[in-house]
């Protein structure tokens, strides 16, 4: 990605804290957004943020956008600001297109018009909080498509004293252990001799469905 430019619309908590952290990691980034005082408190942070109004075909015209290779449309309310950059994104021949929904909708409304991903912040934290609070099996979670995650689990008591090989998770369960955490180490490589004990957490990756209910059925 360090060697990738990315144009973010929309300097709210999720596209500054964003844009923010692509800079840290030494990414090229582009901030766009309308309002002037949040252009300025955020221009010490992020060196490239501009204000400008997305709605403006000549302002989005200067930006530039097609020598950009990734767009995050990270528009808060507005749905017309964001269908307008999703499309002018598009447009301009980025290749890769991330859109911010607040629900389904908007998810649909995003792809039909050019976004290749549409994320869900607040809907997906508060789902981690949620596990979090409720002390689930599921320690960490990513979601990665509409049906597939890799999460971190806590093993079924009637794995325990097992190995992968003998329980046979990939043909049995239709997930794959990816690594093992034992006591501190990650264990990534050979997996299937690895014997799960009471204190390792697993990282699978496999259907959200298919993860849940294992989870639940322990």
């Amino acid at each position: 990605m360090k060697n990738e430019s990315v144009v973010v619309f929309g300097a709210g908590r999720f596209g500054s804290a964003l844009a923010k952290e692509l800079y840290e990691q030494g990414v090229e980034v582009l901030v766009v957004d309308i309002n002037h005082d949040r252009v300025q408190e955020l221009s010490s942070q992020i060196p490239n943020i501009v204000r400008a109004d997305i709605l403006d075909e000549g302002a989005l015209e200067e930006l530039g956008l097609g020598n950009f290779d990734v767009a995050v449309v990270a528009i808060g309310q507005n749905l017309e600001a964001s269908i307008v950059a999703t499309v002018a994104a598009k447009e301009h021949g980025i290749p890769l297109i991330y859109g911010k929904a607040q629900n389904e909708l908007q998810s649909r409304i995003l792809k039909k018009v050019g976004a290749d991903f549409v994320v869900f912040p607040e809907m997906e934290m508060g789902m981690r909080l949620g596990r979090a609070i409720s002390k689930k099996s599921i320690m960490e979670y990513i979601h990665f498509s509409d049906q597939y995650s890799i999460m971190e689990i806590v093993p079924p008591h009637k794995w325990i004293g097992r190995t992968i090989k003998d329980i046979d998770i990939s043909n049995k369960y239709s997930i794959n252990v990816i690594a093992v955490r034992k006591e501190g180490e990650t264990l990534i490589v050979p997996l299937r001799d690895v014997k799960i004990e009471e204190t390792d957490r697993l990282i699978v990756i496999g259907e959200d469905s298919v993860i849940t209910k294992l989870e639940k059925d322990g």
